[in-house]
């Protein structure tokens, strides 16, 4: 949780400065390069191996990435400097998200215990535009578990109409009821 709220921070101020430069596509690409170079193959264990000298290190970066504008750069070197060439990934999505967010898009996720229809997904999605004032981007996963009607996940919030939900307020009531 604690690399996650780091990433977070490192995209942020990558997403001010992609903003001030007016790069935000760049500055994606760029950091999409970052996190496939720095946490794949032969130079991510280089680069997370605490033997290998620094200067190595930022010898490996300035070859693998030579080609990426100077603060994309300046960003893989900071990240081998604090040892943290395992959040690339993190970072490259969050930036993600910052960007989505700034574009007026949002990502949902529509939990149903059977498939929705072309049809449903598009009324859940307008639906949800209507709460959210933003285009909503919606993704089907199917749990049997949950029995009936949906529980979606939007950014940080979470709406539970599920049959299961609404089974177990009815319980609570009944306990209550009984006490």
């Amino acid at each position: 949780m604690a690399s996650e709220v780091v990433a977070k921070r490192y995209a942020q101020a990558a997403f001010e400065l992609a903003l001030e430069e007016g790069a935000l596509e760049a500055w994606s690409d760029a950091l999409a390069r970052i996190a496939h170079f720095l946490s794949d193959g032969e130079a991510a264990r280089a680069l997370q191996n605490g033997r290998v000298p620094s200067e190595v290190k930022h010898a490996l970066i300035d070859a693998g990435l030579r080609d990426l504008p100077r603060l994309p750069l300046n960003l893989a070197h900071l990240l081998v400097n604090k040892g943290r060439t395992d959040l690339a990934v993190s970072i490259a999505e969050q930036f993600s998200r910052l960007v989505e967010e700034h574009q007026g898009l949002a990502r949902a996720k529509a939990i149903t215990a059977v498939p929705l229809s072309e049809t449903d997904l598009q009324a859940l999605s307008a639906r949800l535009r209507e709460q959210t004032g933003r285009r909503v981007v919606l993704e089907n996963d199917v749990d049997p578990s949950i029995l009936g009607g949906v529980v979606v996940q939007i950014g940080d919030k979470l709406i539970d109409g599920s049959t299961r939900a609404r089974l177990e307020a009815l319980r609570q009531s009944l306990v209550g009821a009984v006490g």
